[in-house]
């Protein structure tokens, strides 16, 4: 895929941050690739347990956004309450588990169709954060330096609740930047803080680039403010599905640097029938 972003200038980047907490770029794969990704995906997860969780290493200790491999979120985990589970690809799988995907052809072939989108993802985001290059120095070395950049790219699977709960709790993800790559409904609301969330609508080929929690550690700035967002399911019809929605998201993150604490990051957060005008100002 190639990415051209020269229509895009700095303050049109800017400007559509600041006002709508998002920026939608042209993100355009060959035919069926993200869906065939997604089903191997799927197929991946009927594979044995010892399988699935075969892959799982970290690429930083420092934050939260370094560990690849599938993971899971039941409802009763902490502040989450979300039921959904993912796996966060990096091209180092294939170097670290060669022999292991020569053993497991589900296993491979849904790296083989993370692979593209995986560089998709990474080059648009290249390109993304480049026009930012000339205001805030050095934040490409800072995000793509790294040996093996802190680029993960997640496959997520949410499973059935009621419609109208939340399918992913408000919060700011925890890297400094996030891709939002495909999606198999609507759901995601975004905004500056809980009073202005807003529906998002998703345009068919293009990707939706945001600031998350960590953004400061790249760039010294105030003026653009990271997305908080959640996820809401919105079709009845979902009821008895394998599944309630599926996403594909690109998670960059500077190497070396620590994450913010999950009370920042689900600062804003209250369980429901809580009162969350009150929350918000006491965590203001």
């Amino acid at each position: 895929m190639s990415v051209d972003l020269s229509y895009l200038t700095l303050e049109e980047a800017k400007e559509s941050l600041c006002q709508h907490q998002y920026l939608q770029v042209p993100f355009s794969l060959p035919t069926n690739t993200i869906e065939e990704a997604v089903q191997a995906f799927f197929r991946f997860l009927q594979e044995p347990e010892d399988v699935k969780n075969h892959i799982d290493f970290n690429m930083s200790e420092k934050h939260r956004r370094g560990d690849v491999g599938l993971k899971r979120r039941n409802p009763d985990d902490h502040i989450y309450n979300d039921s959904k589970e993912f796996f966060h690809f990096h091209p180092e799988i294939f170097e670290k588990y060669s022999e292991f995907l020569k053993e497991n052809p589900v296993v491979l072939d849904f790296m083989m169709k993370a692979q593209p989108i995986w560089k998709a993802g990474y080059e648009t985001a290249y390109k993304i954060l480049e026009k930012f290059e000339p205001e805030f120095p050095k934040t490409i070395d800072k995000i793509f330096g790294a040996k093996h950049p802190h680029v993960l790219l997640r496959f997520l699977n949410y499973h059935w609740v009621q419609s109208g709960k939340y399918l992913a709790k408000p919060h700011f993800d925890a890297g400094a930047f996030t891709l939002a790559i495909a999606e198999s409904e609507p759901g995601l609301r975004m905004g500056a803080d809980p009073a202005s969330l807003r529906l998002v609508e998703h345009k068919e080929d293009h990707a939706m680039f945001f600031f998350s929690s960590n953004y400061q550690k790249v760039m010294d700035t105030q003026a653009i403010k990271p997305a908080w967002h959640d996820v809401i399911q919105l079709d009845e019809t979902k009821i008895g599905k394998p599944y309630a929605r599926w996403a594909v998201v690109l998670f960059i993150e500077s190497f070396g640097v620590e994450a913010l604490p999950r009370s920042e990051t689900r600062k804003w957060y209250v369980p429901e029938g809580g009162d969350q005008e009150s929350e918000r100002r006491k965590t203001s």
